[in-house]
């Protein structure tokens, strides 16, 4: 049949090693001729084919392509039984072996989709399928444990509880139960009810029946053998292909896209392979330009389609000459500019590459810009208390007490969301402590991962210390830029107060142009719900999903900024081979024939 002036043929059989079937539809370009394949492998059913986020595959094919996009098993028309991402290795790597070998097919594939479709080529190219040239996930994680489940270190209950609504819905729309479809959707629809809902262990008898998977991610708070075998960052490293990592700064998964990225940066020595990272302005659905509220403006795409499909112009098609080469690996979106920008890697912190903590010294570091806490005579609780950022260790207020705020886990402290909306009416809380710098004098140009080390102490805990970072506009505006959390007080003896510690927190990534007359803002507190899933205090964090509404406790936590005690903000610099407008930083070596990056 034709379709939008390209061949389709519906529901085509792809038959598995174990021999379980699955279903394709396959778009082609309507002259015949034999072309490179495009496949996409998701479970919310092959019609809708991620076109929430990408071009239908009508476009793709008019690009010269062969487009085949496939039910997983268990979902869709495939048979079988859908275990979220544990048969995608296999059944992934058949596929690809599979639509190699399609009439019309001239045997190169790639691999696109964001999300579950972007985990589900991690898992196929774990396995080195032989047709398998290059891969474009978007908005994922090759490492589900520290990408996708448990990206700040606590199980992201947010998104993981609706959406196994989501999966279950599809699960009992198979079974024909139209009363679960039903009321899973309102789950969806309006998922505050669940998220407030304790223990998240029970209460949800939809997802026993028909999508039981979320206890095991629920269940399986360290990381253990259950997540090393939805890793396959190490597989994918033993023999890598090019990927094309898309990601979105107010993406859940962003931590996840930057890590696979991180993982591969600077390895590869060749002409014959790279890898590339573009992160926008966007948030999971949809990639447009208002996301937070805020207009990105007209810039906002990227151009991103056509960016893809010249990706796999290059190494399906061989298309060598369209550019794709000489342009630095790393773009990404600059928010206050409005303006997409370059650079020669994604920007690790010298405690990473180092594979050490950060430095205790109260220098900054060479890649960095350190921010000093300081108290004053009047508390920092709240926005208009006495907490203070110094650019100097000497300007810290030695005299001043230490600021403690308290924590009551009935009651969290609000965070819907990693987007850039306006947190000063939040700040103006007492249980949060605020700490601001001076005006800045010139633009400071922000990218990587802001690092913070606290010095503070814990009644009742163990507690939670949470950090969220925001730009303070002239205008009162606190935009939010990123947040982190970790646990302190692990030491608490019951019913006491545990010793001081040092709390280090790595922040969500970031990219910013913080313009002069801004000031930067730091928030320390006990939550920020539902962004982190807030701690039950008095309990290890680990145990907080079995945690009932008589297990939420209260907590307080002192935090020292004195000299001897100091505790500070380390903010990333973004380096010298930055540029605007996509200008190249990558030269060719005079001396190995090689492409230095």
């Amino acid at each position: 049949m034709e379709f939008g002036k390209v061949t389709v043929r519906r529901k085509v059989p792809c038959v598995l090693r174990d021999g379980v079937t699955l279903y394709a539809d396959i778009y082609r370009p309507a002259d015949g001729r034999d072309c490179p394949v495009l496949l996409l492998r998701q479970p919310y059913g092959r019609m809708i084919a991620s076109t929430v986020s990408y071009a239908h595959p009508v476009w793709y094919a008019s690009h010269g392509y062969m487009v085949v996009v496939q039910d997983v098993r268990g979902r869709g028309d495939s048979e079988g039984e859908f275990v979220p991402f544990v048969h995608e290795a296999e059944d992934g790597c058949d596929a690809v072996e599979w639509a190699a070998a399609l009439p019309g097919s001239n045997g190169r594939v790639g691999m696109y989709g964001f999300s579950y479709q972007g985990a589900a080529q991690w898992a196929a190219a774990s396995l080195h399928p032989e047709h398998l040239v290059a891969i474009a996930p978007g908005m994922t994680a090759a490492d589900l444990y520290h990408g996708w489940m448990y990206p700040y270190g606590s199980f992201d209950v947010q998104n993981c509880l609706p959406w196994a609504y989501q999966l279950a819905r599809d699960g009992a729309r198979r079974a024909g139960d139209a009363e679960a479809e039903a009321a899973c959707t309102r789950v969806m629809t309006d998922p505050g009810g669940v998220l407030w809902q304790l223990p998240y262990t029970e209460g949800h008898p939809l997802l026993e029946k028909y999508m039981p998977a979320y206890f095991d991610w629920a269940g399986h708070p360290a990381y253990d053998g259950y997540w090393a075998g939805l890793n396959w960052l190490e597989a994918f490293r033993e023999r890598p292909i090019p990927a094309l990592h898309i990601g979105g700064w107010y993406d859940f998964l962003l931590h996840g896209t930057i890590q696979s990225y991180e993982a591969l940066q600077g390895g590869e020595r060749s002409r014959e392979l790279f890898h590339r990272l573009e992160i926008g302005p966007w948030t999971h659905i949809p990639w447009g330009r208002k996301a937070g509220g805020v207009d990105h403006g007209p810039e906002a795409d990227g151009g991103l389609h056509l960016r893809q499909v010249r990706w796999f112009d290059y190494w399906l098609k061989g298309e060598r000459d369209n550019g794709l080469f000489e342009e630095p690996p790393v773009r990404y979106f600059e928010p206050m500019s409005g303006r997409w920008e370059t650079a020669a890697g994604y920007p690790a912190a010298a405690a990473d590459a180092a594979g050490k903590k950060p430095s205790s010294s109260p220098a900054s570091p060479a890649n960095g810009k350190r921010l000093y806490l300081s108290g004053s005579s009047v508390p920092a609780n709240g926005a208009l208390g006495g907490g203070g950022l110094k650019d100097r260790p000497e300007d810290v207020d030695g005299a001043a007490a230490p600021d403690v705020f308290v924590y009551d886990a009935r009651l969290p402290m609000p965070l819907s969301a990693a987007v850039p909306a306006d947190q000063s009416a939040r700040q103006d809380r007492y249980e949060i402590l605020v700490y601001t710098g001076r005006p800045l004098a010139e633009e400071l140009h922000l990218f990587g991962s802001p690092r913070l080390r606290v010095r503070c102490q814990v009644m009742d805990g163990p507690t939670d210390l949470v950090a969220s970072l925001t730009l303070l506009l002239p205008g009162g505006q606190a935009r939010f830029l990123s947040a982190g959390r970790t646990e302190i007080g692990a030491a608490s003896p019951e019913g006491g107060v545990a010793d001081w510690e040092t709390a280090e927190i790595r922040l969500r990534p970031l990219a910013i142009r913080c313009p002069a007359g801004s000031s930067l803002r730091l928030e320390l507190t006990g939550s920020g719900f539902p962004l982190l899933m807030r701690h039950p205090n008095g309990r290890p964090l680990a145990t907080a999903v079995r945690a009932g509404p008589g297990d939420l406790k209260i907590a307080a936590v002192a935090v020292a900024s004195a000299p001897d005690q100091a505790s500070w903000l380390e903010l990333p610099l973004a380096g010298g081979n930055e540029s605007r407008g996509g200008r190249p930083v990558r030269r060719k070596s005079n001396t190995q024939g090689e492409w230095d990056r």
